[in-house]
């Protein structure tokens, strides 16, 4: 319990960018956050905080709009025990907060609206076909995969486009999209996460909602957290510029980021593997030890057999149908690279190729402009809607994460019309643009590590 104390603040007291890290090193200093103007030491709810290490994203910032964002009002009872001080009268004002009370504005109306209620026909629907995917897959390899290799092949792609859509479907449900009920949610998130895909719920939301709080922040956000095997920025290449010329020119990691446009489907393939295997060691006894201030999410057994689930199913339709060697790597390689680069290009269209944000310039940004400046919208058409999930709404699922994909369209025009009212810049592209977006900017980072090492 935090002490019961209670002083007057600045913000300039509480915003810091090395709050988090000056708290690693002394184990007495408070892990301090702002919320709706009332200062807050989380330091010892850490531990038990359901989300887990995602809280530790805003130590020394404002955490008001992610917290209200992605918590029911229950939450706000939880907080008050660790209530320590307010922020002074005079000093309540932020950087971008008449922009901030636009959008909370905008959130409000659209539930009052009815947008955050979900068609649960619709995903039905999608949950359907679906497993439809599934069983055409399981067919084919079932009828043919003794007797052909372009049967395996076609077997082994649907079913990376299954895992991809499942992908898609166990984030709308995890999001809390679909149920208002948390229950359910996490209920067929295990489901179309673990069963069908084979990913922990647990490592997705630790993983997914660090992303959302942390939106291309280096340093912070793990989905930009790729180097050397992908490098995103330059703030990434720091790590080269202490390492003499000689020894630099034979770095593997260098020679990585000088080739990353080369490498860049070949690693997308087996991302999903990697995945997999993460969200294995993840549930394991000790496979959160790693996570700073004693960060866990907690971890139930139906995750764990849902995994195991997964892993049954998977290698049982493989033995059990495909008797040649060779014919079961063709199956298990193509499945993987089907699905690792499926998921992977809908990642990288998010946000990669979109601006890198420092944790100094963190520190000062609203939440909501952090969400939309570093997010990528994609034309939306019935194909893209599709592949990718309604992610193709990126911008607007970032603003308003628990609302259902079918409304992201009915919400995109005033969303765009209010950054374009305050100068926020929103961008959109088309599927082919924005991968061009993306390798352009692998390129530019190699660009850069190409003059490092270069003596004047």
């Amino acid at each position: 319990m935090a002490s019961p104390s209670v002083r007057t603040f600045t913000r300039a007291e509480i915003l810091n960018a090395d709050a988090l890290s000056e708290g690693k090193n002394d184990a007495d200093a408070p892990f301090l956050m702002i919320i709706d103007n009332k200062v807050y030491d989380v330091r010892e709810f850490v531990p038990d905080h359901p989300g887990g290490s995602v809280i530790l994203t805003h130590v020394g910032k404002d955490g008001t709009d992610v917290f209200e964002t992605f918590h029911p009002e229950s939450a706000w009872e939880t907080l008050a025990n660790f209530y320590v001080g307010d922020i002074a009268e005079d000093d309540r004002a932020i950087k971008n907060d008449d922009f901030a009370a636009e959008v909370r504005k905008l959130r409000n109306l659209f539930q009052e609206m009815g947008y955050y209620d979900s068609s649960k026909a619709y995903y039905a629907f999608k949950v359907s076909f679906n497993l439809a995917l599934w069983a055409l897959s399981t067919y084919i390899v079932a009828r043919w995969g003794q007797v052909s290799t372009l049967a395996i092949v076609a077997s082994a792609s649907i079913l990376g486009v299954f895992w991809q859509q499942c992908g898609w479907l166990a984030h709308d449900f995890l999001h809390h999209q679909v149920f208002r009920d948390r229950f359910w949610g996490d209920l067929f998130g295990a489901f179309l996460g673990g069963v069908c895909q084979g990913f922990s719920s647990s490592w997705w939301k630790d993983k997914h909602n660090t992303h959302h709080a942390a939106p291309n922040v280096h340093g912070e956000d793990p989905d930009i957290d790729t180097h050397p095997l992908l490098t995103w920025s330059e703030h990434a290449l720091e790590m080269f510029s202490d390492v003499p010329d000689e020894e630099l020119a034979r770095m593997w990691s260098r020679f990585m980021v000088l080739n990353q446009t080369w490498f860049y489907f070949p690693i997308l393939s087996f991302a999903r593997l990697s995945w997999c295997l993460q969200s294995i060691l993840f549930v394991l006894p000790n496979g959160q030890a790693h996570k700073p201030a004693g960060a866990r999410v907690p971890i139930s057994l139906v995750e764990q057999l849902s995994l195991a689930m997964h892993w049954t199913w998977y290698l049982a339709t493989m033995f059990l149908f495909i008797k040649d060697p060779v014919n079961m790597v063709i199956y298990f390689l193509v499945s993987q690279a089907v699905c690792g680069n499926l998921l992977a290009l809908v990642f990288s269209l998010n946000h990669n190729g979109m601006p890198v944000i420092s944790k100094e310039e963190a520190v000062n940004m609203d939440f909501f402009t952090k969400q939309i400046i570093t997010g990528r919208d994609v034309h939306p058409n019935l194909f893209s809607n599709w592949f990718t999930g309604g992610l193709n709404y990126q911008i607007e699922h970032h603003l308003f994460p628990s609302m259902p994909r079918h409304s992201f369209s009915k919400i995109q025009p005033a969303v765009e019309a209010l950054c374009k009212k305050y100068g926020v810049r929103y961008h959109t592209t088309g599927i082919i643009d924005g991968t061009a977006e993306v390798f352009g900017r692998l390129n530019e980072v190699s660009k850069a590590a190409s003059k490092m090492g270069k003596s004047a």
